[in-house]
């Protein structure tokens, strides 16, 4: 029986409140899944074996995990022995609040054209200095402590901005614009970004969103291909087949059906596109990633 990921509806702003935080043991497998919102692993103790869209990473203390939403991942024990982690869960829309967040709202936001390696080696320095940050969120998230969310999200924002500079990429993708309206309106492109990010598996269209945001849909065209090097109808193609390419190599899921869990109506139109993306059949691609592996 084929076996599909779990996209993990449970987890949503009704059930939990974001930031969602733990501090945990395990000691069984978790099986694959995705869902809509940001996942960092901080593993403190004993061994893991991590897979994040068909990549594997031998985890130890000192190894950070970070998933993008909508990443295809599992854990699984390393010789049956149980581990411990810090899991540390958000929506990026927490860094909606400001525009001096820019900057890093965009070098953790999903970009296909900027895809980083989900896997990071902490030195012990860095992980000392998280461990003690991942602490101390932890403990207020438990508490009722007057202005927790503004804590939480100090926290956060100090977590975020030490696995950026550990991955040395900081600045990268510097904020659009200077002029105090052209910051409003890059808050705003950013806020539809990310909502195309979130929602990308549905039907969507330029209109839609233009609706939704207010904004005129030529200045919305525009903005898009400004911001992001492709029309908003590239950028949601290749949202949808960097999803395909994660579901073909991370399961056994047959390729039709792959085509609709990455949001196509049409096998006809998911072909065309993912032979334009990568050059090659869904098939070839998984064929030619299960040789390399």
């Amino acid at each position: 029986m084929t076996q599909y990921p779990i996209h993990d509806h449970t987890l949503s702003r009704g059930t939990f409140a974001f930031p969602f935080v733990t501090h945990t043991t395990i000691t069984t497998w978790i099986r694959p899944h995705y869902h809509q919102f940001y996942e960092i692993s901080l593993y403190v103790q004993g061994n893991a074996v991590d897979l994040v869209n068909g990549q594997t990473f031998k985890t130890s203390r000192g190894s950070l995990v970070c998933k993008s939403p909508y990443s295809i991942h599992e854990t699984r024990l390393a010789s049956g022995q149980p581990y411990t982690k810090h899991n540390l869960m958000f929506d990026l829309d927490i860094l909606l609040e400001t525009d001096s967040d820019s900057g890093l709202r965009q070098f953790f936001s999903f970009h296909p054209e900027h895809i980083r390696s989900p896997f990071l080696r902490l030195t012990e320095e860095r992980l000392i200095l998280l461990e003690r940050l991942f602490h101390e969120i932890f403990n207020d998230y438990k508490e009722e402590n007057p202005f927790k969310p503004s804590y939480i999200r100090s926290k956060l924002i100090e977590i975020l901005v030490q696995i950026a500079r550990s991955q040395e990429q900081v600045g990268v993708h510097p904020a659009v614009g200077d002029s105090r309206d052209q910051s409003r309106g890059s808050a705003i492109m950013t806020q539809v970004l990310q909502h195309i990010n979130n929602h990308y598996l549905t039907e969507m269209s330029l209109s839609d969103l233009s609706r939704m945001f207010d904004i005129s849909t030529p200045y919305l065209s525009k903005m898009i291909k400004k911001m992001t090097n492709m029309t908003f109808t590239d950028y949601l193609h290749a949202l949808r087949i960097e999803m395909a390419c994660s579901l073909l190599v991370s399961t056994r899921m047959n390729i039709l059906d792959i085509a609709v869990e990455s949001g196509y109506s049409s096998f006809k139109t998911f072909s065309r596109v993912f032979l334009q993306k990568k050059g090659m059949s869904p098939s070839k691609y998984r064929r030619q990633f299960t040789k390399v592996k």
